[in-house]
Formats: structure tokens, sequence, C-alpha cells
């Protein structure tokens, strides 16, 4: 499978700074509180460049008006910076206190590569398409809620190896599908490890699978799984080497629980929007806990 029909790698998306707020919101009248927010990804399989144009925030409250957080410049970003424990930040200021449910980010991605592209591995160049996105930007539904004269430290983490698709017929087009969450740096763990060189012989692509909970069946990325299939992965990543062993990965801002990953060899034959048998998973190391501000070290042997 190409470069350009198969599932692109993960990470970090966005990076720029908030000059200020044009409107008033939240849920809470006129107190504030300090909000800092940043983003993330992991890294990246078959792309050396993704690289997206920002142009704001906004924050919708639970009452009140949204919150507009304008760049004074649209800020062009390659993702591919803000991986592992990185982030970039887009704002830290203070905003109204009070409760939010929907955060939008805005970006510039119409398909045109003078605005949001990516570079394959070969080094062609293809703009970035965000469904609606110029109109709507990327949306984010995911509640919080900012005291009064309190802090809260926020990272929106962007899963791109399930979010980029370079699907064939749409050429020289490629198609950025949110799958991001957001999540509290205060309350999330990571999990990282090495992958034994003996794993990865030549032909092999590397890639380390996570899953929620206890996983004895792991199965690959496949959008038109059944929402109740426990044996979906939650994230996937391809270990870092350069092009020598070892192998490290890393999976991070993980909420406190039970978590599976499990190894393949056949990354690349992994197409999103499907089930693949070629597919194979070998070792699968399970019943791994994770809990807030720790590291837990996985090594694959």
């Amino acid at each position: 499978m190409s470069p350009r029909t198969r599932l692109l790698g993960l990470v970090g998306l966005l990076a720029a700074i908030a000059l200020g707020l044009s409107a008033c919101g939240g849920g809470g009248g006129a107190d504030t509180g300090q909000m800092k927010l940043a983003v993330a990804d992991a890294p990246v399989d078959g792309a050396q460049a993704i690289v997206v144009k920002f142009t704001g925030v906004e924050l919708t409250g639970n009452g009140g008006n949204p919150v507009q957080i304008t760049f004074a410049q649209p800020k062009s970003i390659d993702l591919l910076n803000q991986t592992g424990t990185a982030s970039a930040v887009l704002f830290d200021q203070p905003i109204p206190a009070g409760s939010y449910g929907q955060i939008r980010v805005m970006v510039v991605a119409d398909g045109d590569p003078s605005n949001s592209y990516i570079t394959l591995s070969d080094g062609t160049m293809h703009g970035l398409r965000v469904p609606s996105g110029f109109e709507t930007g990327l949306k984010l539904v995911s509640g919080f809620t900012v005291p009064s004269s309190g802090v809260v430290d926020y990272t929106i983490d962007f899963d791109l190896r399930k979010a980029i698709t370079c699907p064939t017929g749409q050429a020289p087009v490629c198609t950025l599908k949110p799958t991001e969450k957001l999540v509290d740096n205060t309350t999330v763990g990571n999990i990282q490890g090495v992958v034994d060189n003996t794993l990865v012989p030549n032909g092999c692509t590397p890639g380390i699978y996570l899953y929620s909970g206890t996983v004895t069946a792991p199965e690959d990325m496949n959008s038109t799984a059944a929402s109740s299939d426990t044996n979906q992965p939650q994230a996937s990543k391809v270990p870092v080497a350069n092009t020598q062993p070892p192998y490290y990965y890393q999976f991070t801002f993980l909420p406190p629980g039970t978590y599976t990953v499990a190894f393949t060899c056949q990354a690349d034959q992994d197409n999103p929007d499907q089930a693949d048998s070629a597919v194979t998973f070998n070792p699968v190391k399970s019943a791994i806990t994770v809990a807030a501000k720790q590291t837990m070290t996985v090594n694959i042997p």
C-alpha cells in the first residue's frame, strides 16, 4: 500500500499564542480564572511534515457568550514537532470563570497546500482538507470548568494516525478527520517502552497499538467496527528509531486505568476504514496499570 493511501502515523497539533479576548463567555459572571491550553500528538510514520494553519480558538460556555481568542497573524505549525511528551501552547491567559462545553479550533485547511499540507516520506506534498473546517473549525465537545481565581491546565491530544487519510481519487488532497480528546494534565499518566530489535526483521513495519482494559484478541483499526467492540485500539504508534534500533514508543495523556499494548509487523497494511486480516499482533502485554502523573515502562521483548 502506497504512502498516499495508507493511514499515516500519529501525534501533535497546533501551536500559537492567544493575544486577546474579543468577547466574554462561560457560565460565570465577571469572575476570571487562568487557563492554559496546549496540543500534542505522537510520532508519525510515512510523513516528513504535517503543517496546519491556525487562526484562533473559540470556547463555548454553557451560558453567556463564547470566548473568542484570535491570533494576530495565522500560525502555520508543523504538527510533527509536537510528539511524545512535547506539546505546543495555544494560550495561557485569564478567561471568564464558568462551565464550558465546546472548544472550536479555527483552521485554514481547504485542500490548498499553500495553507495546510502534508509532505509524505517520498517527498510529495498534498493539501490538507478538514471537512467544513474553514466554516466551523475543529470542534471538540468536552466539558470542563474554569474556577474563579483558579488555574486549569489542559491538552488537546490528537491521534493523526487515525485522523489523516489520502483516499484514491482525491489526490493530491488528503483529509484530516478530527479524532482528538481533551485531557486534564493533572490527572493523566503515560506508557513508554522499548521494542526488542529482534522483533523488527527486514520487511517489518513495526507498530504498537494501545487498548483500553485487558484485551486478549487485539484488532487493527476499523472505522466500521461496532461501538461495542472492546478489541478496537484506542491509539497506535510506530516506534521511533530513526534507522537503527533500539525502537522506542510512548503513549501519553492517558486517564488512570488498565491498558493493553500489542505489537505488529504489518502496521503499513492497516487500512483505517476496514478490518485487515493481514495485520496480526504478537506479543501482547496486558494488565498495565496507569496512574496519574506517573509513567509506566513496558518493554516489548
